[in-house]
């Protein structure tokens, strides 16, 4: 299992049995690289030992007050600093801890085994059942490489892989996996095991009145520098992504004034001009004076890294390719950590998507109206644009908000997976899981207003279970450790305490606060610039660069291998795009194409 796990943690690896519990840790080494302090790791007397993934941005606050009150610490590192926080606190140490992680606690006092992952998620950690007893891991893959869980796959975690391009908890892609969620806690103690949630995300209090505008900026200026300063914390050198955009931009003049002097900046490049964002990155970045470093990248070089992408995966996603391509830059460059902007949309109203949602939103609950009988079934017609067909759930969903959701984000509908998948998958379908999820996460935010609810649901079913999960798995491929700055606990919960009418205005509230860190120039040019998202030109490259590749994994007998689609269905999608691939969208291809070859990578049985 540790094996499986090397590209995470090159720098050292160890094992070390305790009895009931073995723990495992391979290490990427940046605070206090050196040997002492290799993992796992115990307190003075062995009582306490960790395993742990990620990074706490306070430690050394919390090192002053702990040494203080007599505890006596061997190296620099933050893990050995969560040791201590552990025999002051117990499990609830994790209320004070600030920073991303994935931690294993044995307490061989109390025979207590305590998994904690971070609040937002940013750090994976998964867990299976076997004779008695639990295995965890911070990948699907290091639990297979056990021997002892079944590669069987999730029927719920492939379908609702086929509607929303990833797969959200309370599922994975394999039947016997199963996530700790974000802001999560579990316990392993006598045979039993019991997860507590100890974080969420907090919603909008209305019995508080609303901030004067100009402080909210003034405050939120200040809580973005702390976050930037907090967030430089390492013993190695720090490199920032930077996109054309708004996020990473704002990002590199918040680490400048906050102490960074030796940043380099990691672009990617496309020869296709509607999607190269190098000529936008290059002006913030002389705006700035950060060097860079560019990175081309062709159809023929994505060929090359399909194979290695989809292993790093660990499940299938719609999504991680892209961000395999800039943590491969940042990589082959030398560096061990970057810094991202994930999460400024998010916080800041930054998808043009919530203008799509207001609109369905209003289609949806005006449609309850009116009479129009079985015309949502009509729209399902296998011969019409599947944008088309999505629209279909603003007739057929009872709640206009749910409905809305579905008709932005889903790909695939259920009647198109009822002809896609084997019967052995189809027979135990259950339903829609890709309805149940977005209803969950819908109904805890109810009766708040439309922008706050997109908001909500933007972190929950987007972020989260998408990009920070395919961040990690991509970045962690190359022994990367990318840092989300503005997921930040303490920033997220100050800017949700803002109310969404003042804070989802396309980054506007984010361009006021970071005004004084950005030359006047580059601030005028950001405001100016179009909003572009960070994906390849997968439509282009889908029947030029790739389209040997595509057919090759479209072909009946490598389909039939694998037995999760029906080769016909599948061989129709593709014949349909190459004739007109508005009419089904790169992404449907893409995503048929990653679960068949994560399914072989991963040698899964139905």
């Amino acid at each position: 299992m540790v094996a499986a796990l090397a590209h995470r943690g090159p720098d050292s690896a160890g094992v070390q049995s305790l009895g009931p519990c073995v723990l495992g840790n391979t290490r990427l080494a940046i605070i206090d690289p050196t040997e002492i302090g290799r993992q796992p790791m115990c307190n003075e007397d062995g009582t306490v030992w960790i395993t742990f993934n990620g990074e706490i941005y306070n430690a050394s606050e919390h090192r002053k007050r702990l040494l203080e009150k007599g505890h006596r610490f061997r190296s620099a590192t933050d893990t050995e600093v969560i040791v201590h926080l552990y025999e002051e606190f117990g499990p609830e140490c994790v209320q004070q801890l600030r920073g991303m992680f994935a931690i294993a606690i044995w307490d061989n006092r109390s025979q207590k085994l305590v998994l904690l992952r971070d609040r937002l998620g940013v750090k994976p950690l998964y867990y299976a059942f076997y004779d008695g007893g639990v295995l965890f891991a911070s990948e699907i893959k290091a639990l297979l490489a056990s021997g002892r869980v079944s590669r069987k796959l999730d029927p719920l975690g492939v379908r609702v892989f086929l509607q929303l391009g990833h797969v959200p908890p309370p599922w994975t892609a394999l039947s016997a996996v199963k996530p700790l969620e974000p802001g999560q806690m579990a316990f392993w103690h006598d045979g039993k095991f019991e997860v507590s949630t100890y974080w969420s995300l907090p919603r909008p209090d209305k019995s508080q009145p609303p901030a004067h505008g100009g402080q909210i900026t003034e405050q939120l200026a200040e809580q973005l520098l702390e976050a930037a300063r907090l967030h430089l914390v390492s013993d190695v050198p720090i490199s920032l992504f930077l996109s054309g955009g708004a996020d990473s931009a704002c990002l590199g003049a918040l680490l400048q004034s906050a102490g960074a002097h030796n940043l380099t900046a990691l672009t990617v490049s496309f020869e296709e001009t509607a999607f190269d964002e190098g000529e936008l990155s290059s002006r913030t970045a002389q705006l700035l004076r950060i060097p860079q470093h560019i990175l081309p990248l062709s159809a023929r070089k994505v060929q090359e890294d399909v194979a290695r992408a989809i292993w790093a995966m660990d499940q299938p996603t719609v999504d991680g390719i892209n961000s395999y391509a800039v943590s491969r830059i940042a990589a082959d460059a030398g560096f061990k950590v970057a810094i991202s902007g994930q999460g400024g949309d998010e916080l800041f109203g930054g998808y043009e998507s919530l203008a799509w949602f207001t609109r369905f939103y209003r289609y949806a609950s005006g449609l309850r109206m009116l009479p129009l009988g079985n015309l949502g079934r009509l729209l399902v017609r296998d011969d019409l644009p599947y944008s088309w067909r999505k629209i279909s759930y603003l007739l057929r969903v009872r709640d206009p908000f749910v409905a809305s959701q579905l008709a932005v984000k889903v790909l695939f509908l259920e009647e198109d997976l009822e002809r896609l998948l084997s019967p052995a998958l189809d027979a135990n379908s259950n339903g829609s899981p890709a309805l149940k999820h977005l209803e969950h996460w819908s109904a805890l935010i109810e009766g708040c207003d439309l922008k706050e609810r997109v908001s909500f649901m933007d972190v929950h079913t987007h972020l989260e279970p998408r990009l920070l999960r395919d961040l990690d798995a991509m970045s962690m491929a190359h022994s990367l450790e990318v840092r989300p700055v503005f997921l930040d606990h303490v920033l997220v919960e100050f800017v949700h305490s803002i109310p969404a009418s003042m804070r989802m205005q396309q980054k506007r509230l984010l361009f006021d606060a970071v005004r004084a860190y950005l030359p006047p120039a580059l601030l005028e040019d950001l405001r100016a610039r179009p909003k572009r998202t960070f994906t390849f030109p997968f439509a282009r490259w889908l029947t030029g660069g790739l389209r040997p590749m595509v057919e090759e994994t479209f072909a009946p007998e490598h389909l039939r291998h694998v037995g999760v689609f029906r080769p016909g269905y599948v061989r129709s999608i593709w014949r349909r795009y190459c004739q007109s691939p508005s009419s089904v969208g790169w992404s449907r291809i893409w995503s048929l194409l990653v679960l068949q070859r994560w399914c072989e990578t991963m040698q899964v049985s139905l």
